[in-house]
C-alpha cells in the first residue's frame, strides 16, 4: 500500500468530518475552508495555528502588502502555522489566508499586536480558565456525562468572550484521552474507556507519531476536543493554551508498576504533537532566555512562556509536568534554569506595574493526588493528612514551591498573584503561611475554573475535594467550588479586579448567556 492510500485508509482525509457544526447564530463571519484558528501576538509578531477542512498546498498569510509562507505541521497538509515578524506594536492588522494561487481561504479578520514593551498602558482584560478538554459524546453506562457536551463548553466560552477580553488563557488539560495506566486498568474502567474513547482508535508506541495510524488517531481525538471547541471564535482574541498532565495523554499516576512523569519519550512526543498541530508556542521575549528548556533558536518556547503588556503587566506561564524530576530532596516540577529565570523576573519590580504567575499545578490547595506540590494524602478518616505518607511523592517539589512563593511574597510594590487551574474547581484565597515561611505580604492565589467537567469532580473520583494542605495557612476568600466557570481579570496601573463565574447543568442552559459573577474583589498595589 502506498503512502497516500495508507493515509486515506487511516482516516486522515476525513478527520474533519467528525466535527460538529459550529454555531454561527451570533457570528456572520465566513470561515471558508478554515476548520480552526488560534492566534497569539506580542509587540512585533503574530503566530497562528490553523487547520483546514481539506488539505492545502503552500497557503500564505497576507498582512497588508506582506506575504508569510505557512509551515506544514501534519503529513497531508491540513495543519499549518504562520508567523509574521517585523510588525508595529499596538496596531490592529487585517489578516487574510490565501491558497497557493492567491485565492482567499476565508474572509479577512482583525488582530492586534500588544503594546511596546516600555509603553504605558491603561488596562488589559484577561479571560482565564482551565480543563477544557474531553470527548463530546461522553455519556457513561450509568447515564452520567463524564464531560460536558462541546456545545455547552462553547456556550460558556461565548459568554466569556462577550466581555471583550484582550487576551484569553486556557491553563492545561486541553485533552483527555489517557492511555493505559495502572489506575485505569480495572474491567469497569476499561469498558468505560472503550465506550467513551474507543471512537478514536488506539495509539501504538511501536509506530511513529506522524505518517502512521497514530497520526489519524491523534487528529481524530484533537479535532473533536480542540478544533471543534474553538473553531474560529478566537480569531481576534489571542489565546494562550498551556499544558498539564493530560496533555501528554496520561494522568499523574505513580504505582509500583508505572510512574507516568516525567513523560517517557512517546508521551512527550504526543504532547509536542498536540501543540505543534493545534495551538501556538510562546513567541520570543527579550527577557526570556533561549537556553531554558523547551526553547528554540528562533526564540519560541514550548513549555515555559511569558507575555508582556507594555509596562503594565508581565505574565509568567509554566508547565509543571514536562521536566519534573524524581530526585528526592533535589526534585523539581520546574526545570532549574527556568526556576531561576522565573525568580529573576519576579524580583525585577521596575519592569512592570504587575506580574502574575500562571503555573499548570496550583498552589494553596490539594486534592491528595500524587503529582502535587504537597505531601498531603487521603487518610482513613476521609481527610487529607500526613500520617500515612503519599507514595512516590518527592520532598524537593515542596522545596521548589517554597522558593517560588518566597519570590512572590518578596515583592514590595506589586501584588503577589498567582492564577492556575488543574483541580476542577473555582475559588480564591491568600497564602499567609507555608511550612516555616510566614508572609507579611500574603500570596493571592486563584483557581480559574474548569470548562468541561461533567461528573468527573475530584470529590467523586478521590473521595475529597480541593482542600488547604496541612502545612499551609490559607485565608480562603472562596473555598474551592466544584462548578464549571471562568475568571475575568481587569488590570489597571494600581489594581487587579477579579470576577469569577460558576455554572452547573442544574442551573439551566439559558442562564449561561447572562451568567453573572458569584465573586468579585479588587486587589490593590502597595
Amino acid at each position: 500500500m502506498d503512502r497516500r492510500n495508507f493515509m486515506r485508509n487511516s482516516g486522515l482525509f476525513s478527520a474533519s468530518m467528525m466535527l460538529p457544526q459550529l454555531s454561527r447564530a451570533a457570528d456572520s463571519w465566513s470561515d471558508g475552508a478554515i476548520q480552526h484558528l488560534i492566534p497569539v501576538s506580542n509587540h512585533d509578531s503574530i503566530l497562528l495555528k490553523v487547520s483546514f477542512s481539506v488539505a492545502q498546498q503552500n497557503p500564505r498569510l497576507r498582512i497588508g502588502r506582506s506575504l508569510f509562507d505557512g509551515q506544514r505541521r501534519d503529513t497531508i497538509g491540513r495543519f499549518w502555522s504562520f508567523r509574521a515578524d517585523g510588525l508595529e506594536s499596538a496596531q490592529e492588522y487585517e489578516l487574510t489566508l490565501q491558497d497557493g494561487a492567491g485565492n482567499r481561504l476565508a474572509e479577512s479578520w482583525p488582530l492586534r499586536t500588544t503594546p511596546a514593551v516600555d509603553a504605558e498602558s491603561e488596562s488589559i482584560r484577561i479571560f482565564i480558565y482551565t480543563c477544557a478538554g474531553g470527548p463530546d459524546d461522553a455519556q457513561g453506562q450509568d447515564g452520567d456525562w463524564r464531560f460536558l457536551p462541546i456545545s455547552i463548553r462553547r456556550r460558556l466560552l461565548e459568554r466569556a468572550l462577550s466581555f471583550a477580553p484582550d487576551l484569553a488563557i486556557g491553563v492545561g488539560d486541553q485533552v483527555y484521552w489517557d492511555q493505559n495506566t495502572p489506575r485505569n486498568n480495572s474491567p469497569a474502567a476499561m469498558r468505560a474507556r472503550e465506550q467513551i474513547w474507543g471512537k478514536y482508535g488506539t495509539l501504538d508506541e511501536g509506530l511513529p507519531i506522524y505518517g502512521s495510524a497514530n497520526e489519524a488517531a491523534i487528529i481524530g481525538c484533537l479535532d473533536e476536543q480542540i478544533a471543534s471547541l474553538y473553531g474560529t471564535s478566537f480569531r481576534s482574541v489571542p489565546l494562550i493554551l498551556t499544558q498539564d498532565d493530560h496533555d501528554y495523554f496520561v494522568g499523574d499516576v505513580a504505582t509500583d508498576e508505572e510512574i507516568t512523569f516525567p513523560p517517557r519519550n512517546f508521551t512527550a512526543r504526543l504532547g509536542r504533537a498536540q501543540q505543534s498541530l493545534y495551538f501556538p508556542e510562546f513567541l520570543p521575549d527579550q527577557n526570556r532566555p533561549n537556553y531554558i528548556a523547551g526553547s528554540s533558536d528562533d526564540g519560541t518556547s514550548e513549555n515555559y512562556g511569558s507575555l508582556r503588556w507594555g509596562s503594565l503587566l508581565e505574565l509568567l506561564l509554566y508547565d509543571c509536568r514536562r521536566y519534573v524530576t524524581l530526585a528526592g530532596p533535589s526534585a523539581v516540577f520546574i526545570e532549574a534554569q527556568t526556576e531561576s529565570w522565573i525568580r529573576r523576573r519576579t524580583a525585577d519590580e521596575d519592569s512592570t506595574r504587575h506580574l502574575i504567575h500562571i503555573p499548570s499545578t496550583p498552589m494553596g490547595w490539594s486534592a491528595g493526588k500524587w503529582g502535587e506540590w504537597y505531601p498531603d494524602f487521603l487518610q482513613a478518616d476521609g481527610q487529607l493528612g500526613l500520617e500515612v505518607a503519599k507514595p512516590y511523592w518527592q520532598s524537593g517539589w515542596f522545596a521548589q514551591h517554597q522558593r517560588i512563593l518566597s519570590s512572590l511574597a518578596g515583592q514590595r510594590q506589586r501584588i503577589p498573584l498567582m492564577v492556575s487551574g488543574d483541580l476542577h474547581a473555582i475559588g480564591s484565597g491568600a497564602i499567609h503561611r507555608s511550612g516555616a515561611l510566614n508572609f507579611d505580604n500574603p500570596v493571592q492565589t486563584i483557581l480559574s475554573g474548569p470548562v468541561s467537567t461533567g461528573s468527573g469532580w475530584p470529590s467523586a473520583s478521590r473521595g475529597i475535594g480541593s482542600s488547604v494542605p496541612t502545612n499551609l495557612q490559607v485565608e480562603e476568600r472562596v473555598s474551592p467550588i466544584e462548578k464549571n466557570g471562568f475568571t475575568i481579570l481587569d488590570v489597571d496601573p494600581d489594581s487587579v479586579n477579579v470576577r469569577q463565574f460558576a455554572w452547573l447543568p442544574q442551573d439551566g442552559l439559558e442562564t449561561i448567556d447572562d451568567l453573572q459573577p458569584f465573586s468579585e474583589f479588587r486587589l490593590n498595589r502597595a
